[in-house]
């Protein structure tokens, strides 16, 4: 806490010299003394209604903006005003007040001006202060005889290291309500010069409007927010729909962000176009399109579905259920915000996976095979099977970190908590040469690699996961999540299949890159009827929870009988016990919930001597009734086992 507060400190001082300097610089001296130290100021040559001396972070925003309207923009000084207030209700006890107004010859406010400081603006409620602190208070300056032409929400903006406008700007004549401008979300970004109109300037990667890279978590918090009161608010929308559109809007920014090169302008964004010498807002049809084929993209080139009829079926959002204006809402909440390069600026770790993490919590309906597994029971899951020594003991023979699976992924909980696992304990106990990695007896080599290539940079500590890591998820909303939660999280893009986990290993494919799933070879040890089955044997670790007593339908259990020895037996999970042998190599770690039916029931005794015959059982630690509780109460244990060699296999075989 201590050396968060000396950063956010340091980072205040820093603004506040940039916008010292900018105002010290300027001919036009609307600020006539400004004393950082005392933190006060005056003003000279503009209008003010209230004075004001207090030199505050929003004080300090609406001088840097006073001094570039009368210096950069061109407006007289004699014509800008602050703190006009306004009264309202009788008696006239209510009051409201605008921070800054620029009249035109006229006497009309032109410009009418909300000011925030950059934290405010940040994590206020956007909408909110639009309606209320724009519109409603404009409509009394209209009922004082005045026009209003442009409602701005203004903040400065210094991410770059030098000083910017971030606002939002509506045009009050075309909206003269907040009811008027809300069906259409239009608003431009580019304060006018010289009475001109407002423009739009659009997100360019790598120039002076690309994305915004510092997150704090109280502004991601407030986007969340956001989000769920408009996209869920109102009713009409199944929640797991809402939740569906909203990841795969995110799914496809970051498509966008991924693919675009230096100078393109972004396609995640809501764009105005020339017409007739003039400048208009795209239709929300128009906005609809554009991001439709981000998304499928975003398909073939991240979630590895490579069969154009099915692309061409794909939609980002069904406009049945999900309106095209809620769609422009969540574009153009996001739409300046970089989900591939963001980063908190104090911690630079994990801020983006915590607030999708807090999307899946809040949007995500849980129902019958979709229960997620708390994150503390996975972490005992981790521990309990020695992940750390098992990666350090890969790491020093085969200089590899343990490929780790789970074949029914959900929202990607057990691969994310592994991601986190490996990072924190082989990147920073590597850099204590006096505590932990004293007793690795690693080679230089080897903690050369570790520290170099897998863990750096900061802000790309979990990219070793996109070797290490996979996953597959037969729910399609799910499989998404879990791919968008694990981007967040920093992963490099890891192998997430949106496909059966149960599939031949031939259908796991993937148009580029390495891929472990995909391989497969037959095992003289493990067979049925139709002869010797195939196995893929290249993960190190399972960890899983499989949909308990799901019932298959008749054309799975075709396909299911020749690929595995059960495959007509109905219980969905004793198939899966059979994935994870297919799945690992020999010595390979297994962590699974499982209901303890399969445990202690007459029908369920084949699945217990397959695990005999080619699991040596570690334990099986029984969990409580609340374990998964409210969305269910099926009991559960934990089986923690490993692997059979071929030998061990042939002497248990001949005793």
């Amino acid at each position: 806490m201590g050396s968060n507060r000396i950063c956010l400190d340091l980072e205040d001082i820093m603004n506040k010299n940039l916008i010292k300097d900018y105002i010290d610089t300027n001919p036009v001296k609307v600020v006539s003394k400004l004393d950082l130290d005392k933190e006060k100021l005056e003003y000279d040559k503009i209008n003010q209604l209230q004075k004001r001396t207090d030199a505050k972070p929003e004080e300090l925003c609406r001088a840097y903006l006073l001094t570039k309207l009368a210096n950069e923009l061109g407006y007289a000084p004699e014509r800008i005003e602050i703190e006009r207030q306004y009264t309202a209700g009788r008696p006239h006890t209510n009051t409201s007040r605008i921070d800054v107004i620029v009249r035109d010859s006229n006497g009309d406010a032109f410009l009418f001006i909300e000011v925030k400081n950059q934290d405010q603006y940040a994590t206020i409620d956007k909408d909110n202060v639009i309606e209320e602190q724009l519109f409603k208070v404009a409509g009394m300056e209209r009922t004082e005889g005045h026009n209003v032409k442009y409602l701005v929400l203004y903040t400065t903006n210094d991410t770059t290291g030098t000083i910017a406008d971030e606002c939002i700007i509506i045009d009050n004549e075309k909206y003269p309500t907040y009811a008027d401008w809300e069906t259409s979300r239009d608003f431009t970004n580019t304060i006018p010069a010289r009475y001109g109109k407002a423009q739009k300037t659009p997100y360019v990667k790598a120039s002076a409007k690309d994305l915004e890279t510092d997150f704090t978590n109280e502004m991601l918090n407030q986007l969340q927010s956001d989000l769920h009161n408009v996209l869920w608010g109102g009713g009409g929308t199944d929640d797991n729909e809402v939740f569906s559109s909203l990841t795969n809007l995110i799914l496809s920014k970051i498509q966008d962000e991924d693919e675009k090169e230096d100078g393109d302008t972004y396609d995640f964004q809501s764009l105005t176009f020339a017409k007739d010498g003039d400048e208009e807002f795209e239709t929300n049809e128009q906005l609809f399109d554009r991001i439709n084929e981000l998304y499928r993209r975003a398909l073939k080139s991240k979630l590895y579905i490579l069969d154009e009829n099915e692309l061409n079926k794909s939609y980002v959002i069904d406009t049945k259920k999900f309106s095209l204006s809620k769609l422009k809402y969540a574009v153009q909440k996001m739409e300046g915000l970089s989900f591939v390069d963001g980063k908190n600026s104090l911690s630079g770790k994990d801020i983006l996976g915590d607030f999708f993490e807090g999307i899946i919590r809040n949007g995500f309906k849980q129902s019958k095979g979709q229960f997620f597994t708390h994150i503390n029971i996975v972490r005992f899951m981790l521990y309990a099977l020695q992940t750390d020594k098992l990666a350090i003991k890969r790491i020093k023979e085969d200089k590899e970190i343990p490929y780790m699976i789970d074949p029914s992924a959900g929202s990607g909980t057990f691969l994310i908590e592994y991601m986190k696992f490996i990072t924190e304990n082989m990147k920073y106990r590597n850099r204590n040469a006096h505590g932990y990695n004293a007793d690795l007896g690693t080679a230089r080599a080897v903690k050369d690699k570790v520290l170099s290539d897998w863990f750096y940079p900061d802000h790309r500590e979990n990219k070793w996961a996109q070797t290490y890591i996979y996953g597959a998820e037969i729910n399609f909303n799910l499989g998404t999540a879990t791919k968008v939660n694990m981007i967040l999280h920093g992963d490099g893009s890891t192998n997430i299949f949106v496909k059966d986990g149960l599939l031949p290993f031939s259908k796991y494919e993937k148009a580029t890159g390495p891929n472990a799933l995909y391989g497969s070879e037959q095992d003289s040890r493990y067979r049925n009827n139709n002869g010797d089955l195939d196995i893929n044997g290249q993960f190190d670790l399972i960890l899983t929870n499989p949909p308990f007593s799901v019932e298959l339908d008749n054309d799975t259990k075709k396909t299911l009988k020749k690929d595995f020895m059960f495959g007509e037996k109905k219980n969905s999970e004793n198939l899966f016990v059979e994935r994870w042998y297919q799945l690992l190599r020999e010595n390979g770690r297994l962590a699974a919930v499982l209901p303890e039916s399969v445990f202690d029931t007459t029908e369920n005794k084949y699945i217990r001597l397959f695990l005999f015959k080619y699991f040596k059982i570690k334990a099986i630690v029984s969990l409580p009734q609340l374990a998964f509780e409210p969305y269910t109460s099926t009991k559960t244990s934990i089986l923690f086992a490993q692997k059979k060699t071929k030998v061990d296999c042939k002497m248990k075989l001949d005793t």
